[in-house]
């Protein structure tokens, strides 16, 4: 893993500590409620996905709920729709570049590989389609989107400081 992708999954792995340090909540305590949502992963296995940050956008959406915690304001239609996660991961998606009518999901693809992501275009523009999107690459999203919705659970100026870190060590 280069470095900047460890600087985004770094950043992954702060957004989903963070939701579970306001909730009080430790690995095993969420395992026990992602079953809920019929999610099986062990303590063990939760907690070396979240420090390597090979975390999902859907599978932060579920963190979100089964936690109870805020959803941001854009997100809620799409939260709150009764289709699978990544369908829910995909309206997401789809709720942040509504904001921008004019970028395509081709042009935030490109946005992202200039702020580091590690894979083609075209797969980042598949895994947008798809709701298979990880929480590194939703994170590079927001950020060339300039998003403000997870401003509750990570600093913005952060995500720029990752972003202009990536840029430069791409050029």
């Amino acid at each position: 893993m280069s470095h900047v992708d460890t600087c985004w999954a770094d950043m992954a792995a702060r957004v989903v500590r963070v939701i579970l340090a306001r909730k009080g909540m430790g690995y095993a305590e969420l395992a026990t409620a992602l079953r809920a949502v019929d999610v099986n992963e062990s303590e063990r296995s939760l907690a070396l996905r979240v420090t390597r940050g090979r975390v999902k956008l859907s599978m932060l959406l579920q963190i979100l709920h089964v936690t109870h915690s805020v959803i941001p304001q854009l997100w809620l239609d799409a939260f709150s729709r009764s289709d699978s996660w990544q369908a829910r991961a995909t309206a997401v998606l789809e709720a942040e570049l509504s904001r921008h009518p004019t970028v395509s999901v081709d042009d935030l693809a490109q946005r992202m590989v200039q702020l580091g992501a590690s894979l083609s275009e075209k797969t980042l523009a598949s895994h947008i389609d798809q709701g298979n999107i990880s929480l590194p690459e939703f994170l590079q999203s927001i950020l060339a989107l300039g998003s403000s919705s997870l401003d509750l659970y990570i600093d913005y100026r952060d995500l720029i400081a990752v972003g202009r870190s990536a840029a430069t060590e791409r050029s």
